[in-house]
């Protein structure tokens, strides 16, 4: 019997109060992290070498964990912190179609989520229904601010957002009110 290839891969996986980094321990076919978080056949992400600590500025006490279990529905932002193929490597799948980018913003409870999500090239953004699923979505180029605490920031090259726990969609950058003069 021939075992697949596996890697570990590190992430950084958000909830309700905690960050937590760590590696997750996947197939070597495995391309992207919202298909891992998407793939409904566990209920549970593990992650290895575990460093979380709460959420907020204030948070200086950090927990480490050899392993870590947390609950899939429980995430509200992933966010990939290293490539694992070259670009050379990375082959489009077969039924791949092109794609464009479009400005989304994401409220949910504590964060405010801005960047690009990519729809098949001509399609109209306007009947996009991004609220209808459960599914994570990943935004390239994106942002999420913490809003309990507003310097707060994550900006990564890809954010995933778990669009169950999205309140607001919207589309284009503009989601914080406008300072009177």
């Amino acid at each position: 019997m021939v075992e697949s290839a596996r890697v570990l891969f590190q992430a950084e996986l958000i909830t309700d109060g905690f960050c937590m980094v760590g590696r997750l321990d996947l197939p070597s076919t495995q391309a992207r992290l919202a298909d891992i978080l998407n793939f409904r056949g566990e209920p549970i992400i593990v992650l290895h070498d575990v460093e979380a600590r709460r959420l907020g500025p204030e948070s200086d006490k950090v927990f480490k964990w050899p392993m870590a279990q947390i609950r899939r529905e429980a995430i509200i932002l992933a966010i990939p912190r290293e490539h694992r193929l070259p670009a050379a490597e990375v082959q489009p799948p077969l039924e791949y179609v092109a794609k464009e980018p479009h400005r989304v913003s994401f409220l949910l409870p504590a964060f405010a989520v801005v960047g690009d999500l990519h729809l098949a090239k001509g399609a109209d953004i306007a009947t996009a229904r991004l609220m209808g699923g459960s599914d994570f979505v990943p935004l390239t180029d994106a942002e999420a601010t913490y809003l309990p605490h507003p310097t707060l920031v994550w900006r990564a090259a890809v954010i995933v957002v778990n669009v169950a726990k999205a309140e607001v969609c919207s589309f284009g950058p503009d989601l914080f009110p406008q300072q009177l003069s």
